[in-house]
């Protein structure tokens, strides 16, 4: 729960060290030579009622400090918010600092190698390659919020070397799913089923076992409905924005301490303005995040988006449907459609279509 991971076997290791603590406290405090002494098993006593206390306050729910919408994000909530809540806040950092420490270090030491080997111009750091392996690891295990900064990354070659680049792209459409089970109690508790999952039958005459794709929010299960329509069905994973929340307050508060180390390595000085800009983009990266988890204002910018192209006599250009009546602000409902990427598909059309979606970006603009 503390670290947001998306990987189970992550979360299994968390919950059994946890569980291997209370153990180990439980076997010494069935010896029966420290039992012995009412010192020490009242001590012991003591530690196991304090290490349930900590364990549970930490695996508590966290909350959001802002509702899900649009215009949610609010950084001054924000700050308000984790001020009350500065043990978990720095469960969080310390677990942040944790899983990146090996990766910072070992960057460090590519970076030393290329400066001894005389920087040169042209040429890649030592063990690239290796590297963006261990970047697209590392933003899985991290959580939804860096794999969708990794996400974002992974276009920008201006900004990351291709090495990354190439493996942070498989986090578009191949993020690790969270539990198909919980995912359909999530969708039965959204349509209003007091049977749960076991009720989900009376809306879909049939909907796929496990997602078909995942992605940082939410993942997707191909449904037919009892008109014979074939759906999309995306569904939020779950407490997805106290997750978020948290993480976007510690990227703004980790900024100024980011902008003045990437300033002195690049030998520049820091000022005011340059710790502003940075946090300004934090923020409206981050309001952009926040209304990804308000499903309903997607199916509003869908239903728009194919509105305005058919208005400007660019019809070829459209999104699917949405289905109203089945979408909340957790689940998205959508006619499915078939296609392919066009960076992966080798059909002679790709490039008329190409000059279609250029064609629509420039309106757009």
């Amino acid at each position: 729960a503390l670290g947001g991971s998306l990987d189970p076997a992550l979360a299994e290791a968390s919950a059994a060290s946890g569980a291997a603590t209370l153990g180990g406290i439980g076997g010494l405090l069935s010896n029966p030579a420290l039992l012995s002494n009412p010192a020490i098993a009242a001590a012991g006593v003591g530690l196991v009622v304090v290490a349930t206390a900590v364990r549970d306050y930490l695996e508590a729910p966290l909350g959001a400090p802002y509702p899900a919408n649009a215009k949610g994000y609010d950084p001054a909530a924000a700050d308000r918010f984790y001020r009350a809540r500065l043990p978990k806040v720095a469960a969080r950092l310390l677990r942040l600092g944790w899983l990146t420490f090996g990766f910072n270090a070992k960057l460090a030491l590519d970076f030393a190698a290329y400066k001894r080997a005389g920087s040169p111009e042209g040429e890649p750091w030592p063990n690239e390659a290796d590297r963006g392996r261990e970047a697209l690891a590392l933003a899985t295990q991290l959580g939804p919020t860096f794999i969708k900064l990794a996400q974002a990354l992974s276009i920008r070659t201006d900004l990351i070397p291709e090495a990354y680049a190439l493996e942070l792209r498989q986090l578009q459409d191949a993020v690790p799913p969270f539990p198909s089970t919980q995912a359909k109690e999530i969708l039965a508790s959204e349509l209003g089923l007091p049977g749960g999952a076991a009720a989900l039958a009376s809306t879909f005459r049939s909907l796929s076992t496990e997602p078909l794709a995942a992605a940082s929010i939410g993942q997707v299960y191909r449904g037919t409905l009892h008109d014979g329509r074939t759906v999309a069905v995306k569904v939020q994973r779950p407490a997805i924005l106290d997750e978020i929340g948290l993480d976007l307050y510690l990227l703004r508060l980790l900024t100024p301490l980011q902008t003045r180390i990437s300033n002195a390595v690049n030998r520049l000085p820091t000022y005011d303005a340059d710790i502003a800009s940075a946090q300004a983009l934090v923020d409206e990266w981050g309001r952009g995040f926040v209304a990804e988890t308000d499903y309903l204002y997607e199916a509003d910018n869908t239903e728009s988006f194919a509105e305005a192209m058919a208005r400007r006599g660019l019809g070829a250009v459209t999104s699917p449907a949405v289905v109203r009546e089945l979408s909340s602000s957790r689940v998205l409902v959508t006619e499915w459609v078939d296609g392919t990427r066009l960076d992966l598909d080798a059909s002679p059309d790709v490039p008329r279509l190409c000059g279609v979606a250029i064609n629509a970006y420039l309106t757009m603009l």
